[in-house]
Order: structure tokens, then sequence, then C-alpha cells
């Protein structure tokens, strides 16, 4: 078993909004998404729904010198970063910059020049005839290269989105999202976004607001390689760029799309396909050679041009993957054979590490033995090292950085991620240091990863319906990570080492009756022999909807896995049954060219058909399929289909359906009892109405009475009413339900009110509260009912430990079943729902 720890987010979760899935609403709790407005926010915020760009601190004076640069024919210097930040946030202020016939031009040093400003740099703009710089991703706190900016008589605005440790430097104006001072408190944006809201702060004054729009495909790639929280501003920024990109307006970025991914165009980009695809191709000019080639891709117009960088780009980043591999293997042999893994931080320090990998190398080592690891590469010529770190969630290490700054030459970093430069000397006293402040500061449990599950999943849900709903929270990333999933007490078969080490696992997993084929595995040939000593398993993983001929597969795949530790009955898979939510959405397909008939849905044999009349056109997906037929078999459910959409594809038309339940009740039968006897059928089966429900009921229609019912909620008077509004409409009359706060109407034939407000109970047929209410004119029912001594009420949460138990969810047949045990004195667990039957 591996050292891992599952943590679920939300132990203590309660449903609250019955306008969303019950997974989809906790997700949403684990994120931190919980009020109406939040939630509306989140899923159907536009680009309108934007902070206003003036609310950062000095973007209107930004704005102001911009245009005096243009007015005067100043020429603007855009300084920027060797990542893929600095690069797209170089790429996006040259662009927009000059779509307004503003002089500009850009610098980005090399990496062997350093990260951030330098006075050599500045000496270079002046001299090729600067007047303003615009830094990106970089700037907040190179105080005395701005200081030398302004004696060589040049202004600076800072863009840039980093901690601000220092007093600010004396810049013409300071942007920064983290600044205390300004109006709004949202702190995320990466360099690019940062750069984005000056210009659409500087677009909006020439009355051009949506012109720079166009630019997000750009705003996108930086923001998700920079790995900042996908909320908020960055959310809104990101989802726009990603559908830009199907079809870049910019040559070079439109080009690499077509060369990379088939039919651009027609794909949904996602936030992998931007952070292992599309960024590392930026990255490598970067790591290996020079960053400016990666911007001249972004805005150059030339065809030539742009395909001879796309192929030394693509060729760049092949060779940075063969550094990489090859740094890893050394890194890791380096390990295993002296046994660093045994330490607290992992240390590797060796000639030739090239330092444009060492970072990715050091992320791969602390997802492989997930302990701090520091990653060095050693310059003999120079004296020094050069180092980069990557921490686990328990360790911080800026904060061990700084226990020990006296051995650095410079260092800084955050908790997750830092670096430094060290004498080579003092690489192993470095060593000893870091590991004795974390054996001081960690323990056993921090040492485990953390896998965070958002919620316990039903296998029966996992359907085209889900996949849908979950597509509502992309686009995933830092700070909105893909939902984490668990099902406890699984079986498997088909088990199977694949891959071409056999270093993968596959297999089918199976509960109650629902099978997932080819759940895979990745990386997890250690765990074979404890999945094979375990007949049922708890599953983590997360879930991906793929295409294959046109047609789409639901696939999870897996991150984790422990024994089952206890026998659960199915009492949860029962309640993501019984609360699901309709409509819901499905697909199937034909060869039928269709337009607007009218489908409906039949049972036949094993499937659930589509029909056009009663000729079958299609068949639903095996989950959709085992849904409505466990909802039919249970609880008597039928159901209509309506077609959203038709895609026509080279083998068949995609029909995307919505399947709704059929609550318009129908009878053919004249005679009264027949028709009461139907609409008991219709909403609660072949049980009987409870002792309540047939007093109210026999009050209502026998003894032609008005009825004041006081009872506690749980007892089966919204049955009752359903039964009334049943009756009352296929006598063509009207029935007003009027709730706690809601005002009675006048023009309809039976009154309900529901609620506990001390109200005139005479206007009402049927007046319902918790309350003690007398009134002359109508019959008063007080509930009285006991729970029989063989029935124990336990926790709703606790039923899944027992075996004879109760609970609203159960299928009508088990309903029947337990009313039965409990007739005959048999030991029943239930939780409160047992009110529905007494």
């Amino acid at each position: 078993m591996r050292n891992t720890k599952w943590i679920f987010k939300s132990e203590n979760f309660k449903s609250g909004n019955n306008n969303i899935d019950k997974e989809i609403e906790q997700i949403l709790y684990n994120r931190g998404i919980q009020s109406k407005d939040e939630v509306e926010f989140f899923i159907n915020g536009t680009l309108e729904n934007l902070m206003n760009p003036s609310d950062l601190s000095d973007v209107d004076k930004g704005v102001e010198r911009i245009l005096k640069a243009k007015e005067n024919n100043e020429t603007i210097w855009i300084y920027g970063d060797y990542d893929v930040d600095g690069i797209t946030s170089t790429s996006l202020c040259y662009l927009a910059l000059k779509e307004l016939e503003i002089n500009v031009k850009y610098y980005i040093p090399l990496r062997d020049e350093g990260y951030g400003l330098n006075k050599d740099a500045l000496n270079y703009i002046k001299e090729e005839g600067g007047n303003l710089i615009i830094t990106v991703d970089c700037g907040i706190s190179s105080i005395s290269e701005v200081e030398h900016c302004n004696a060589l008589g040049m202004d600076m605005i800072i863009t840039d989105h980093h901690e601000i440790n220092n007093e600010l430097p004396p810049a013409h104006a300071i942007i920064n999202p983290k600044r205390e001072d300004n109006k709004n408190s949202y702190k995320y944006f990466a360099g690019v976004g940062t750069a984005f809201m000056l210009l659409l702060a500087l677009y909006k004054k020439l009355d051009k607001k949506n012109e720079i729009y166009k630019y997000l495909d750009i705003v996108a790639i930086g923001t998700i390689a920079d790995i900042v929280p996908l909320k908020g501003e960055n959310r809104l920024l990101v989802k726009r760029g990603l559908e830009l990109l199907k079809s870049s307006k910019w040559q070079g970025l439109n080009m690499l799309m077509k060369r990379l991914f088939e039919n651009p165009i027609d794909k949904k980009f996602d936030t992998y396909d931007v952070g292992f695809i599309i960024a590392p191709i930026f990255n490598a000019a970067g790591r290996l050679e020079d960053a400016k080639m990666a911007v001249e891709l972004f805005v150059s117009n030339c065809h030539i041009t742009c395909d001879k960088l796309i192929y030394e780009l693509i060729n760049k980043n092949s060779e940075r993957k063969e550094i990489q591999e090859e740094i890893l293997k050394k890194a890791i042999d380096k390990i295993e054979n002296e046994k660093l893994d045994e330490n607290s931080v992992i240390v590797v320090a060796e000639k030739k590490f090239h330092h444009g990998v060492i970072g990715i190398v050091a992320s791969k080592i602390l997802d492989r033995y997930y302990k701090p690891t520091i990653i060095m590469e050693i310059k003999p010529l120079e004296g020094i090292a050069t180092a980069s770190c990557r921490s686990t969630e328990a360790f911080n290490m800026i904060e061990a950085l700084n226990s020990m700054r006296d051995i650095f030459i410079k260092y800084g970093g955050h908790a997750g991620a830092a670096g430094f430069s060290i004498a080579i000397e003092n690489i192993e006293e470095f060593s000893k240091r870091i590991n004795e402040y974390a054996v001081e500061n960690l323990n056993s449990e921090d040492t485990k990863k953390p896998i965070k599950i958002d919620c316990e999943l039903s296998m029966i849900k996992i359907s085209f319906d889900l996949m849908d709903k979950l597509s509502l929270l992309e686009p995933y990333g830092f700070g909105n990570a893909s939902p984490m999933f668990a099902i406890r007490n699984c079986k498997y078969t088909n088990f199977r080492a694949i891959g071409k080490e056999k270093n993968h696992l596959m297999m089918d997993l199976i509960k109650n009756g629902v099978e997932m084929k080819n759940c895979v595995w990745f990386n997890s040939e250690d765990m074979l022999e404890t999945i094979l000593n375990n007949k049922e398993i708890d599953v983590a993983f997360k879930l991906k909807m793929e295409t294959y001929k046109d047609k789409y597969q639901y696939k999870i795949f897996i991150e984790d896995i422990k024994p089952s530790k206890k026998i659960m009955n199915d009492i949860k898979d029962l309640e993501s049954l019984y609360n699901l939510k309709f409509p819901i959405k499905s697909i199937f397909y034909t060869r039928r060219d269709l337009e607007n008939e009218k489908l409906n849905i039949s049972f036949i044999n094993e499937e659930v058909s589509i029909n056009i009349g009663r000729n079958s056109i299609g068949f639903l997906d095996n989950q959709t399929k085992l849904v409505l037929k466990k909802l039919n078999d249970y609880y008597g459910y039928k159901f209509n289909v309506e077609i959203d959409k038709i895609i026509r594809k080279d083998e068949n038309y995609n029909v995307h359906i919505w399947i709704d339940k059929d609550d318009e009740f129908k009878t053919l039968s004249f005679e009264t009892g027949k028709i009461f006897k139907e609409i008991k059928e219709f909403l609660i089966g072949d049980l009987e109405y409870n002792s309540l429900q047939k007093k109210v009921l026999k009050t209502i229609f026998k003894d032609k009475k008005n009825v004041v019912v006081s009872c506690k909620p749980g007892r089966g008077m919204d049955t009752v009413v359903k039964t009334i509004e049943i009756y009352y409409k296929m006598l063509g009359k009207k029935v007003l339900i009027v709730k706690e706060g809601e005002r009675r109407e006048e023009g309809y034939d039976f009154y309900i009110y529901m609620g506990n407000e001390v109200l005139e109970a005479s206007n009402y047929n049927l007046f319902i509260t918790n309350n003690k209410i007398y009134c002359d004119t109508s019959e008063y029912i007080e509930d009285d009912y006991k729970i029989p001594s063989n029935v124990e009420v336990v926790d709703a949460d606790e039923l899944e430990y027992h075996e004879n138990i109760f609970s609203i969810m159960l299928p009508l047949k088990d309903k029947k079943r337990i009313i039965e045990s409990i007739n005959k004195g048999e030991k029943i667990f239930t939780s409160e729902d047992i009110k529905i039957i007494l």
C-alpha cells in the first residue's frame, strides 16, 4: 500500500441548492463557492463580469502615460521575462500597442542575464531611443534598477504580480494585484493577466474595449503556464481564451495549433493542452536558448518566418525533453543508489545538470517520492551551484531557507518552490542543515501524500449527464482542480498489467451490478500484489470523457487504491439514484436523419430503446440505461424525451437529448374508487397510505369536510397534496397551494395552506401546520404515531453499516418487505424517514 492519506474535503457538507446535482454542489462547496450568487458567477460568468481595471492602483496613471507617449511619438519598450508568462505578456503588449499605432519594441533577457531588470539592458534600451518602459512579469523588487532608469531620463510603468516584499520602486506607475491599496481584492492575476488589465483600461479609454478580447488566447496560455489559481477573473479570461485557440487571429499561434492538433477548429481545448503540449514549446526557447524567438512567433505575420520558428521551437522542446529525461534518470539513480529517499529532504547535486530543466526534474522527483526535493547544478568554473527547490504542502520551503540564510549567496521563492545559489563547498553542510530542519518540523503524517477527495460517487452516476454537468466547472487547473472522486467496496475483474514496460495497471470495476471497463492506473506496477490480495477495494479516481469513432466513452483514471475496511450496504447508491435531478442529458447514435420527430422511450429486454412510434432508431448507452431501468424498477418512474441538438458525424448522427421524468397521471377509468386507487399506485406504488394520510383523505373526500392537520415534517403530506391536485385536475378544477409568506388568491376550487403562520384556517380546505390551530368549520386532526420498539432510529450516515434498514430511498418492493418485517417484530434500523410509513 502506498504512503498516502485520503482527505475528504467536506465530510460535513449538507446539500442546500435544489437546482443543481448534489455532487456538483459539493465540488463547488469544496472550492469555497457556496452562495447562489457565487455559484452563478462561477458557472455562468462572462467577460462582462470582469472587475473594473481601474480598481488596480496606478492603472489610470499608466494609461495616461501611454497615451502621452502615443501623442508625442515616443518609443515604448516592453521589458519581459524568459518564461511563458513573460513571453506571452511581452507578445500581448507588443501586439496590442502596435494595433494602436504606437511605436513599440521589446526586450527579454537571456537566462544567463538572470531574472528581472538589469542595468545593462536599461542602458541598451536608452541607446536604442527608448522613452518609456513597461515591465511585464517583473520589476516589483527592482528598486535600484528603477532609480537607474529614472536617471537615464526614461519613465517606467511596472506591471508585475509577484509578492511585494519591499518598498515600492520609484516608477511612474506600479500595477500589481497584490498592492494593499487596490480597490478590488482580487490578487491572483499572472503577469500576463496584470498586463491585460492595463491594456483593457487603455482600450476602454479609447472606446475599443471589445477589440482587446481577441488577445485572450495569448492571455490564457500565460495564465495556465504560470500556475495561478483559475478562479474569479482568471477563470473568465482563460475560459474565453481557450475558445479562441480553435482559430487564433495570430498567424504563428494559429499555425502552431494546426501543427500540434488535428482539426483544432473542432477541438475543445483544455488546460492540459496548454500546460503540457503548447506552453512547453514556448518555454523551451527560454530554458535552452533565447525566449525572443517565442515572442517572434506570436507577433510575426510572415508564414515562412512562422513555419521556420515552429520547426525550431519544436526541435528545442524535443531537445529539452531529452536533456530532462537524461537528468531525471541520473537523479533517480543517484537517489536509489545512495538511498537519498530515506532522508527527510532529497538533495541531489551534480555537474552538467542543465539549469533550464532542473525545476521540472525537481517536480518529477517530488511526485515520485513525495518528499521536499532540491536539485542543484554544480558549476566548477564559477565555484557555485544553482538550485531549484520543490516542496510538499506540509514543508514551507522558503521558511526553511530563511532559517539558514547565512549559507547562501542569494535565494528567494515561496512555500512550494524556491531557488538559490551556494558555494560548492557548502553543499554538504546545506544538505545536513535542511534535513535537520525537516526532522524538527515534520511528523510522520506530513510525509504521506494527501489524496484530496471531493466526494464519494455512486458508480451508477457516471454517465453522459454527469460528464456534461462536470464540464460546467471547467477549465480545471490550479485552484480549481479536476474533481477527485471515491468509490468504496468495489470488486474488480479483468485485472492486468499494460504498457511497453508493464508498469501500468488496468481493470474493470464492479459495484452493485454496474461495471466500468478499462479503468487505468498509470505507474502503479508496485501495487499489483496489494490489489490481488484484496477482494474489495476503495478507489480514488478522476473522470474523463473521450471519443472513439465519433462516440463518447467515460473513462476512470485511478489515482490511488486502498483495501476496503468496512462492509457497507448500497444505501449511498440508492441515495444518488433517488435524488437524481431531472431533466438529465444523454446521447444516442443513429443513421436515421431526424428533424422534429417526437421520440419516446421503451424498455426492451436489457436495453432502453429510443423510438419513433413503435420503431426503434437507437439505444441509450449502458450507464444511462441502467439509471433509467433502476428508476423504473425501483420507483415506477416513466420518462419523456426531447431532442436537444443533432450533430452529423462521418458514421452516424449524434443525437443529444433531454430525458425528463413523466409526472403526468393518466387513466382510462371513470369510477371514483378505481381512480383513487390508480392515483395512489402512481404516487407510492402498491404501498398503503400511512395512518395520517388515510385520515386526512377520508375526511376530505368521504366526509366532505375541511381539515386542519397539525403534524411534523416527513409525515407524507406532500403525497396527500399531490393526490388532491391530480384528482381535481381530472375534474377540470384548480387547486391553489399557499406556502408560508404567500398570498391567497381568489378563483380556485380548493385551497391548501402549508406553513406555520397563524392564519384564518376557515379560508382553506386543507390547512397543514406544526401548530395547534382550531377552526369551527374544519375538522382538526392532530398527528399521533409511535415508533415500534423493534425499530431503532440512527443517524442517516450510519445506515450504510447496518443490514435491515428502512429509508425513504429504498425501492418500493423493499419498503414493503421492511414494513412486513416491522410487523413481525424483527429488528430494523432506520433514519427519521420511518415516519412516512407509520
